[in-house]
């Protein structure tokens, strides 16, 4: 049995809350639509936060604001999720944010409106649970 070195990584799910839809990136390991997100990088210890920002700008040409929840002036995690798959064993932190540009710069990056999330095949049951859920939690 390889051992399989945990790997840590922060992803955003990023609501247009004007246009009813969430930015999603193809991911092709997992032939599966994903918030846009990555790995944390260790050796400039960066805050989690501050990867699933960069990750989306990366993977997206979208710049985002982490928007909730707060514990006090502070921005938290809306969740923490360990998946293990084919790509590896990942711990993963995840954060709500809205989008400051909607211009795409990547092919592989679509906004998905949520409206008609569940009729778009390639999106993980619960992903679409969570975006719905999240879209109904922080629409102002």
């Amino acid at each position: 049995v390889m051992e399989v070195q945990r790997q840590y990584t922060a992803s955003a799910y990023t609501i247009d809350f004007k246009e009813h839809r969430v930015l999603l990136v193809h991911n092709a390991k997992l032939n599966k639509w994903l918030q846009p997100g990555g790995h944390i990088l260790d050796n400039e210890l960066e805050v989690p936060s501050d990867a699933a920002i960069r990750e989306t700008k990366e993977e997206t040409g979208i710049d985002i604001k982490i928007i909730g929840p707060k514990l006090g002036d502070e921005v938290q995690p809306v969740a923490l999720r360990h998946y293990v798959n084919q790509v590896g064993d990942m711990i993963d932190i995840q954060y709500v944010a809205e989008p400051l540009n909607t211009e795409l710069s990547s092919p592989d990056a679509i906004w998905q409106d949520i409206f008609l999330i569940d009729v778009n095949p390639c999106i993980d049951d619960k992903l679409k649970e969570d975006v719905k859920s999240l879209y109904r939690q922080y629409t102002k």
